[in-house]
């Protein structure tokens, strides 16, 4: 997690092993729910994160642990992300309870 300002940080590299994906074994929702708590206690209110748009899996995950797909002109900063065919995610932690 990289902070962008004193509200908003930029979510980086948040891998699994794929051994380890799923809801039966609940380590990724388990680690993210500790990252967004931490989050939180920082004094974040928005985490955002592009993710290429052929990482299917990876958009359902944070869709529904509460992000919204957002259009770059969207953005809540200004943010450099990698030339490539992404999306970008924004979660609004000030509607999160923790």
């Amino acid at each position: 997690m990289q902070k962008k300002t004193n509200e908003v940080a930029v979510l980086k590299k948040f891998f699994v092993y794929k051994d380890y994906r799923g809801k039966e074994v609940g380590i990724g929702t388990g680690l993210y729910e500790t990252l967004l708590v931490f989050a939180k206690k920082q004094g974040f209110t928005k985490v955002i994160l592009d993710t290429p748009s052929k990482a299917t899996r990876s958009h359902g995950f944070y869709k529904k642990v509460g992000f919204k797909e957002i259009v770059k002109e969207d953005l809540p900063i200004k943010y450099d992300y990698p030339d490539r065919d992404s999306l970008i995610f924004k979660l609004d932690l000030s509607k999160k309870k923790y």
